[in-house]
């Protein structure tokens, strides 16, 4: 039988592994708006009709937020973020090409869409600062049934 926490930390592993990825693609994704040249980036962005000044916030937000979403704060924020920045980048830039040209962009939006809906899990910078009650909650029990000693007959 499967207990409560043991489920939430096994959910939380692969949790773990989505915000490694996804943070990490998203620092180096932000990285080469910056090493590529921002000023590139934000005229880029200004050929797209949209305000080359956002190229520098998008670069950060990759960046910064990347390594944030790594270490697991402000998931369901930075994830919310992310889903807006993909959605504009598909619509602005890369539906055209049909799905082979933005299917990058889409598993990043789901992937984001995942986090959003579920959050960093218990191996998070968010659990560590705001824990959920009823995982504490389902932790203790387990740990208190772990400990009880077992009755017999």
């Amino acid at each position: 039988m499967n207990k409560p926490y043991s489920t939430v930390k096994r959910y939380s592993w692969g949790l773990l592994l989505l915000r490694l990825s996804l943070g990490f693609s998203f620092a180096v994704h932000g990285y080469d708006k910056f090493s590529g040249g921002i000023v590139n980036t934000s005229r880029w962005f200004d050929s797209l009709g949209l305000p080359g000044i956002l190229a520098y916030g998008v670069a950060l937000l990759e960046v910064l937020g990347g390594i944030a979403l790594m270490a697991g704060l402000a998931t369901r924020l930075l994830s919310a973020l992310y889903i807006i920045v993909m959605t504009v980048a598909i619509y602005k830039v890369k539906f055209a090409g049909g799905f082979l040209g933005f299917e990058l962009e889409l598993t990043f939006l789901v992937i984001s869409l995942a986090l959003l809906i579920s959050g960093g899990g218990i191996y998070s910078v968010d659990h560590a600062l705001f824990p959920s009650k009823k995982i504490l909650m389902e932790k203790r029990a387990e740990s208190a049934s772990e400990s009880a000693p077992a009755l017999t007959e």
